[in-house]
């Protein structure tokens, strides 16, 4: 298991957790608050498949999911994994097996058949699993107790199975402290060394046709939800609340495909959902599409590609509609050096309002990243920065806060009628790149700063500690809160400026650096001008 975070994130992250409100506490500390979802009818029968009620086949279902105790005497609850475990082994493609949970269940672990068939319904609040202290495993997971050691056992990828389906039920994951709940191996996350594995919510791997539906994960050792070589996953109405480290939401590990997440409630330590090619079997993650969920997270997602050895690629990830407030970054492009060129191919953000530091923290090459209505309200209040960063000014994109001097390159950057709103005078920079970084294509078209109060207009819409673009396009820029285009010197660092806004902007451009055909003021005659082939002429023409 690669350790993606250092020591000084976990101050950044309790901070974070508790002014969410959401309890820290291990398993005994106190009672923790679980999300109600409402009650949820029994599945309608269908034929070919079996039912299976927890209470028909002898499961006590005498745990307080809150606690994890006896919910009748306040003593020990009876461990129900067993039982279960027992009644659904013999699940495959010609007997499909659905289990019922209808009551409230300790459990030392479900382990269910690793090629599928086998679904899991609860019956709303109140129904699930807690997840028993000592279980050292994963909550739920398909094959043998030991088919997730070691949690990254890289290629090749296996075969997969198919269908399996988890809905409406909740399950605690009795995170503890490495001593005091599921995991005893004496950290928190799970046991460590040569087989390294961490203990998950649900851990579902090699298989297509997963469906996640109405299901709320709290209070786990590591991640809530990872899923690794999937494809074909749709997750709904799902909620994830833990703090800690390590705490990702919907952990996605390569290879995998065709992902739907919607209207989901990420509250997590970690990264709200994490795409990574590198862990678990390792591959190319692709189609990902991520609508009308909320996030108060370190990150709303994490993409990232290579960690120095193969390299591999994210392609045709969107996320619409989504609102959050993260710690570190909304996206997290990339963890360190070594990517291929373009390896986040292509990344789509539309109709989202995002309070963070930065909305992309950029730490590996990119294709094409697309902006498309998303309001950016700058935040410091729980960013961790590395120490040789000396650039700390908020940015829709700007290197990543976690890593220094990393060298990235980028296919295209568009901004489409977004806005960055201000409610405080704190520093932010539309874009910012250093490190010699370079991005072939930038445009800008119906973009703004809006405050909330009166503060000092924002420096340049482009800063350049070191880095280029080729080619900046201004369609639309509403100007009265954004000083100068570029930092002073910058325009060394345009090959080309064009775009049908940019005269309207009021700003001065030398003339060296204007597309032929383009209206804008000229730095040198501080007047209206158009280049004709290469030749300064006024404009308009007469």
């Amino acid at each position: 298991m690669i350790d993606r975070r250092s020591f000084i994130h976990k101050a950044v992250l309790i901070a974070a957790g508790s002014a969410s409100g959401f309890p820290l506490t291990a398993c005994g500390d106190s009672e923790l608050v679980i999300p109600c979802l409402g009650p949820a009818p029994a599945p309608v029968p269908v034929p070919g498949m079996t039912y299976i009620r927890a209470s028909e086949i002898g499961c006590a279902l005498d745990c307080k999911l809150e606690t994890g105790r006896n919910k009748y005497t306040g003593g020990d609850a009876t461990d129900d994994g067993p039982r279960i475990n027992a009644a659904m082994a013999g699940a495959t493609a010609d007997n499909p097996i659905t289990l019922i949970i209808d009551g409230s269940a300790l459990i030392s672990g479900l382990f269910l058949p690793a090629g599928g068939y086998w679904n899991i319904v609860g019956l709303g609040c109140g129904t699930g699993f807690f997840v028993k202290t000592g279980t050292n495993n994963d909550g739920i997971h398909n094959g043998p107790p030991n088919a997730n050691v070691p949690s990254d056992p890289g290629p090749p990828a296996p075969p997969r199975g198919l269908n399996v389906s988890l809905s409406n039920f909740t399950l605690n994951g009795n995170q503890g402290n490495g001593h005091n709940g599921n995991s005893t191996s004496g950290t928190q996350q799970g046991s460590q060394g040569s087989k390294t594995t961490w203990y998950f919510g649900i851990n579902l791997m090699n298989l297509n046709n997963i469906t996640l539906e109405n299901v709320v994960v709290v209070n786990t050792p590591a991640y809530h939800i990872r899923l690794s070589n999937v494809g074909n996953v749709v997750a709904s109405g799902c909620v994830m609340q833990s703090h800690g480290p390590s705490t990702d939401g919907l952990h996605v590990d390569g290879p995998a495909n065709d992902i739907t997440i919607s209207n989901c409630d990420f509250t997590t330590g970690d990264d709200s959902i994490a795409l990574n090619c590198p862990e678990g079997y390792s591959g190319n993650i692709s189609r990902v599409t991520v609508s009308n969920c909320t996030f108060n997270s370190y990150s709303l997602m994490r993409l990232y590609t290579s960690n120095g050895g193969t390299r591999f690629s994210v392609d045709a990830v969107s996320v619409s509609n989504c609102s959050g407030t993260l710690a570190e970054a909304a996206f997290l492009v990339g963890f360190g050096r070594g990517s291929g060129p373009n390896s986040v191919a292509s990344l789509t953000i539309s109709d989202c309002s995002l309070t963070a530091p930065d909305v992309l923290g950029i730490a590996e090459n990119f294709g094409t990243i697309a902006l498309s209505n998303v309001t950016f309200v700058p935040s410091q209040a729980h960013v961790s920065w590395v120490k040789s960063e000396s650039n700390r000014v908020c940015g829709f994109l700007r290197p990543s806060p976690l890593y220094d001097g990393i060298i990235c390159t980028g296919s295209g950057l568009s901004f489409e009628n977004c806005v960055i709103y201000r409610s405080s005078g704190i520093n932010v920079i539309p874009v910012i790149l250093e490190n010699n970084s370079t991005i072939d294509n930038v445009s800008f078209n119906g973009f703004s700063v809006q405050d909330a109060g009166s503060y000092f207009p924002v420096p340049e819409l482009v800063y350049f500690g070191s880095g280029s673009i080729a080619q900046l396009v201004l369609g639309s820029v509403t100007s009265n809160n954004i000083k100068v285009p570029v930092s002073p010197g910058g325009f060394s660092n345009i090959r080309s400026v064009s775009g049908a806004g940019v005269l309207a902007t009021g700003w001065k451009f030398p003339d060296n650096v204007m597309a032929n055909g383009v209206p804008y003021i000229s730095a040198s005659s501080g007047l209206p001008s158009v280049k004709i082939g290469g030749v300064v002429k006024p404009y308009p023409q007469l």
